[in-house]
């Protein structure tokens, strides 16, 4: 029910100011509705208030870093917030994904996979962490295993008919 929450997260909004304590939390909250309903310009917007508020929320740091990661803009800001985020909140499989992924962006392959290594050992079956570890062996040589990271992608239960759709071309290579 994003639609529901943008309208409800607004009426909030009109009623406080960015001082307010929970400013950072609506617009956080708002963002990432927007974001859900494709309004990204929007969605953009209401992640950074709610940053330029309180800047050290490692998970909207990471939700807008990887979101621009998967545009393909601002992937070296992106690697910077991550490494904030990553300072923020150590050990956090999402974060260290996320930086894993804007570094083999950036073609930083070798780097890449020590990062998506970890979080595929903090988070063995998500979807898209072993997609993306399977991604970074492939760009490694390691073309066996990146095989069987995607295979493993395909029998999860989790994994989303989409994501199993790029594996299969993936497979094909």
């Amino acid at each position: 029910e994003f639609e529901s929450s943008i309208y409800y997260y607004s009426q909030i909004l009109n009623k406080i100011d960015t001082k307010h304590p929970l400013f950072p939390e609506v617009t956080d909250g708002r963002g990432v509705a927007y974001e859900r309903v494709g309004n990204w310009s929007e969605a953009e917007k209401d992640l950074l208030a709610s940053l330029k508020a309180s800047p050290d929320q490692a998970y909207v740091i990471n939700y807008l870093a990887y979101s621009w990661i998967e545009q393909g803009v601002k992937i070296e800001k992106s690697l910077e917030m991550l490494e904030k985020a990553n300072k923020l909140k150590s050990n956090d499989p999402y974060i260290i994904d996320s930086l894993g992924w804007a570094l083999f962006k950036l073609k930083r392959y070798k780097d890449a996979k020590q990062h998506l290594q970890l979080a595929v050992k903090l988070m063995p079956e998500d979807p898209i962490v072993n997609d993306h570890f399977g991604d970074v062996l492939w760009k490694n040589g390691e073309k066996i295993q990146a095989r069987y990271y995607w295979n493993y992608v395909l029998n999860l239960e989790d994994t989303e008919e989409e994501l199993k759709k790029n594996i299969k071309n993936k497979l094909i290579l």
